[in-house]
């Protein structure tokens, strides 16, 4: 069994891969802030909550619909993610859409969001470990 195997685990592990994803394209903003006619990108977050609405129906999903062992047969949740035309509150002259201190903003909430998901993803390993621990008894 493999720990996307497990529902929360798997989640999670989706979650840490968008928000690997958006940091890049933030980071990618960042980098462009001086580029004339760059407009500035991020990853559609609606997208992303649709998926792991979809992934939880198909984990929930009949027995007779799910793949060997009860497991549902589902795509895997490293997905790549495609970054969408996201302009900043302001544009300047030369047609740049990236204001610093909004993608800095946006980094940090990203940051805050990945942090969260890999805590949950080790403190949900620690409880299987010892699950596991205590069922070998």
């Amino acid at each position: 069994m493999r720990p996307d195997d497990v529902p929360v685990l798997g989640l999670l592990t989706q979650s840490m891969n968008f928000h690997t994803q958006r940091q890049r394209v933030i980071a990618e903003n960042v980098a462009n802030a001086n580029t004339p006619g760059y407009v500035a990108k991020d990853l559609d977050q609606n997208d992303f909550q649709r998926s792991l609405q979809e992934q939880m129906q198909a984990r929930s999903a009949p027995r007779s619909e799910q793949g060997r062992g009860g497991v549902p047969n589902l795509s895997s949740p490293v997905r790549q993610w495609q970054p969408v035309d996201a302009p900043d509150s302001e544009t300047t002259v030369n047609g740049n859409s990236v204001v610093l201190e909004e993608q800095m903003v946006q980094a940090n909430e990203n940051r805050m969001a990945y942090e969260s998901a890999l805590s949950l993803y080790q403190k949900s390993l620690g409880l299987i470990r010892t699950a596991i621990r205590q069922a070998g008894r």
